[in-house]
C-alpha cells in the first residue's frame, strides 16, 4: 500500500452551490493531494420541499467537483441527490484527477424516522470498492453504520479503508463514535467518518468526523466546529493487525447478496 492521505470536510448543510467554493479553496491550500470526503447530502440536505432545486444544485456541483479534481490532483467525494428512471437515490460519488465520475454506491439502508424511505429508493447492489494507489476502499452511508453485514459483505475484497459519510444527530453521538470504532476493529482496517454539523432537517448534527485505525485508535477527530482535517494512512498498522488476528472472516458463516427484484 502506497502512502496516501485522506481527509474530511466537516460542514453544515449547504443551501446554495456557491457555499461549496470556500471549501475547495481550503482543500487547494493544503500541501499535497488527498482524498477528501464531504458529509452525506452536503448540498441541499434532506430538504424534501425543494427536491427539484436540490437535484439542479447537485448537477452543478458535480461539474465543479470534476473540474476541481482534474485541476488539483485531489480525489473528492460525498453523497448526492440523484434521479434515475424516475426514482430518487442518495448516491455516493467520487471525482478523480483522471476526470472520472465514479458512482460507487447508492445507499441501501434508508432512515425511516427521517422519511428517507418515503422519498428515496434503496440502491440495487452492495458498494463497489474503489482502489487508489494500492489501497482498497469500501463504503457506507450514515444509517448503514448500524448494519455490520454491509461491511462484512465487502470483506471478500479485503478493503484497507471504509468511508462512512453521514448526517448523524447529536442526540445519538455515542452511537456514532462507538459504531465507527467497532467497524474498524472488527474489519481490521481504517474507518474515515465524515459527519455534518449544525442544524439540519434531521435535527442538530453531531460533527465529530474522525479517522480510526484498525486498532480502534483515533488518529484525528473534530468537535462540532466546521473545518477540514487530514492524515496519512500507515500500512504497517493494518498489516500488523492482519498478521496477529484471523477474525476477518469466519469459517462457520457465509454472507451473500439477496436480490431484491
Amino acid at each position: 500500500m502506497e502512502e496516501i492521505a485522506v481527509g474530511v470536510c466537516q460542514s453544515k448543510v449547504m443551501r446554495k452551490v456557491e457555499d461549496v467554493l470556500p471549501w475547495l479553496k481550503k482543500i487547494e491550500s493544503q500541501q499535497a493531494p488527498c482524498l477528501w470526503i464531504f458529509p452525506e447530502l452536503f448540498l441541499g440536505g434532506f430538504d424534501y420541499q425543494q427536491i427539484d432545486r436540490c437535484l439542479e444544485m447537485n448537477r452543478e456541483v458535480r461539474k465543479i467537483f470534476s473540474e476541481f479534481a482534474e485541476k488539483t490532483g485531489n480525489i473528492i467525494g460525498g453523497t448526492f441527490w440523484e434521479k434515475s428512471q424516475g426514482a430518487l437515490y442518495n448516491s455516493f460519488e467520487l471525482y478523480t484527477p483522471e476526470d472520472e465520475q465514479i458512482t460507487t454506491y447508492k445507499k441501501l439502508h434508508l432512515f425511516k424516522p427521517g422519511q428517507e424511505n418515503v422519498y428515496f429508493h434503496p440502491g440495487k447492489h452492495a458498494p463497489q470498492l474503489f482502489t487508489w494507489k494500492g489501497i482498497k476502499i469500501g463504503f457506507a452511508v450514515c444509517h448503514d453504520l448500524r448494519y455490520p453485514e454491509l461491511f462484512l459483505y465487502q470483506h471478500v475484497f479485503e478493503p484497507d479503508l471504509f468511508i462512512v459519510t453521514s448526517q448523524w444527530p447529536i442526540a445519538r453521538i455515542e452511537h456514532w463514535q462507538i459504531l465507527l470504532k467497532a467497524r474498524a476493529i472488527e474489519n481490521h482496517c481504517y474507518v474515515l467518518g465524515c459527519n455534518g454539523t449544525g442544524a439540519s432537517e434531521l435535527g442538530d448534527l453531531a460533527g465529530h468526523s474522525c479517522l480510526i485505525t484498525s486498532w480502534g485508535k483515533t488518529v484525528f477527530s473534530l468537535s462540532k466546529e466546521e473545518g477540514i482535517k487530514r492524515s496519512v494512512l500507515e500500512s504497517d498498522v493494518i498489516l500488523a493487525d492482519r498478521r496477529d488476528f484471523d477474525s476477518r472472516r469466519s469459517s462457520f458463516f457465509q454472507l451473500s447478496w439477496i436480490d431484491q427484484d
